[in-house]
């Protein structure tokens, strides 16, 4: 073949512009799944705390133990399925602020953690400093490791939380907590 016709044949012109897209394609491809999985795990994270801080705010009596928050605390990582429960760290605190404006733990409960010491000053937003006042502070963070993982994306701590008030009373008192 002489080299004119050579550099006119356009035979394997597909399979070559193929070879040199598929590696990006795959790539996206790829990139899309791992990004998908991590936004559905933190919306497993962002369910999750909304969950413990709806199940103890919904307090009928104005007050529980430790092995009710415990059992709540044990339903709200449930929500987490299909990512592992051990992975995360869920932890409920009840935050009170007296009427000189100082903000303190008034008891907490985690799972898979350490719980805030009662009587330790809280740093919640100034707004929300008022004198009398009870919030449930739920927070969730989870050490997330794609479940497949194809290079892309490392190992990274999601997290979430928000403040609730108690629905039927003023505070929830934990007698054991």
């Amino acid at each position: 073949m002489t080299s004119r016709k050579l550099a006119t044949d356009t035979r394997g012109l597909a399979l070559i512009e193929f070879a040199i897209v598929l590696p990006i394609l795959l790539t996206l491809y790829l990139g899309g799944f791992q990004l998908g999985d991590g936004i559905a795990c933190s919306r497993k994270i962002t369910i999750a705390t909304r969950a413990i801080a709806d199940l103890i705010a919904q307090n009928q009596s104005g007050s529980t133990t430790a092995s009710e928050v415990d059992s709540n605390l044990s339903a709200a990582t449930q929500v987490l399925a299909p990512y592992a429960a051990s992975n995360a760290v869920i932890r409920i605190t009840e935050v009170g602020t007296d009427y000189n404006l100082k903000t303190t733990v008034q008891w907490s409960r985690a799972a898979n953690g350490a719980a805030y010491k009662p009587g330790a000053v809280a740093t919640i937003p100034l707004a929300m400093r008022i004198p009398g006042t009870y919030f449930l502070f739920a927070e969730t963070s989870y050490a997330y490791t794609p479940s497949v993982n194809f290079g892309f994306v490392n190992a990274m701590n999601l997290s979430d939380s928000l403040y609730m008030l108690p629905r039927n009373s003023n505070s929830i008192t934990c007698t054991d907590c």
